[in-house]
């Protein structure tokens, strides 16, 4: 989650998603009048999702818009490669710790916007608490993360291997906190009204991305695989192979021609999107 460059080109689902999101759900915020919103995006990565399809649904004149993620190498690449987009920053941010010294520095925002984000955040009580005050007094945050997804499975099951199990003791920092949640729309229900918010939807989707060819699914491993970066250049292949080897034993392959390059990876996830108001 710390590779820029890699994300920057490996990043396809997350891109299809939050345009999806936000073709459904953007009309529901609520632009000011006089053209001088202020919009804050979370975990934006690499800056694109922001740049691309966020910014083109906002008024063309805006107060500021401030691009944030908890990875200083993606803020410096999101600066680098967005420097010629005029009134948009960039600095880090981590949504699940204290807010208070980043609140000082750049104060509340009209609207905030999440893409792919929230689910790597352990406590999400403190997360949406931190939105929540983030938030001028009558704003409204879009929200999507993953409620479950296999990619949290195969981590499980290789965290079990004594190959592995070195370099992902931590393993469950890195797994949704929906993961194996009955009632995830309840879940976060309970959390948005605890923190203030009184107005909200829940919408949890039912998706599925199809990765074409073995390259294609590695590279989206690498993009956001937290244990890879522990690992001796010389063990990051066998674990790519390793995982590779786990999603064809859940069936989430398809092979019609016998080739190895033919693969297909089926991935079936659920999606969750929130719309909250102050």
């Amino acid at each position: 989650m710390n590779k820029p460059n890699l994300y920057h080109r490996a990043n396809g689902v997350q891109r299809r998603d939050a345009k999806e999101i936000l073709d459904e759900h953007g009309h529901l915020l609520r632009w000011r009048e006089n053209d001088e919103d202020s919009l804050l995006d979370i975990g934006c990565g690499s800056g694109d999702v922001l740049i691309d399809f966020v910014i083109p649904i906002a008024p063309q004149k805006r107060s500021r818009v401030l691009g944030t993620d908890i990875s200083e190498q993606m803020v410096r690449f999101a600066r680098k490669v967005h420097s010629n987009v005029d009134n948009i920053f960039f600095d880090t941010l981590d949504i699940g710790g204290d807010i208070s010294l980043f609140l000082k520095k750049w104060g509340c925002f009209d609207h905030i916007t999440s893409f792919y984000c929230l689910h790597w955040v352990r406590c999400q009580r403190t997360a949406f608490s931190n939105i929540y005050n983030l938030l001028t007094s009558s704003g409204d945050c879009l929200l999507g993360f993953l409620a479950r997804n296999p990619i949290f499975d195969i981590y499980d099951q290789l965290s079990l291997s004594g190959k592995w199990s070195k370099y992902m003791t931590d393993v469950d920092k890195f797994i949704s906190p929906y993961q194996y949640c009955e009632n995830p729309a309840g879940e976060i229900e309970e959390i948005l009204s605890s923190v203030g918010f009184t107005k909200y939807k829940i919408h949890i989707a039912d998706k599925i991305y199809v990765y074409e060819g073995i390259d294609s699914l590695k590279k989206a491993v690498q993009a956001v695989n937290p244990f890879s970066e522990r690992m001796p250049l010389d063990l990051q292949e066998d674990f790519l192979n390793d995982y590779i080897a786990v999603v064809r034993r859940m069936s989430l392959s398809e092979n019609c021609c016998g080739d190895e390059n033919d693969y297909k990876f089926i991935t079936p996830y659920k999606l969750v999107v929130v719309y909250a108001m102050k």
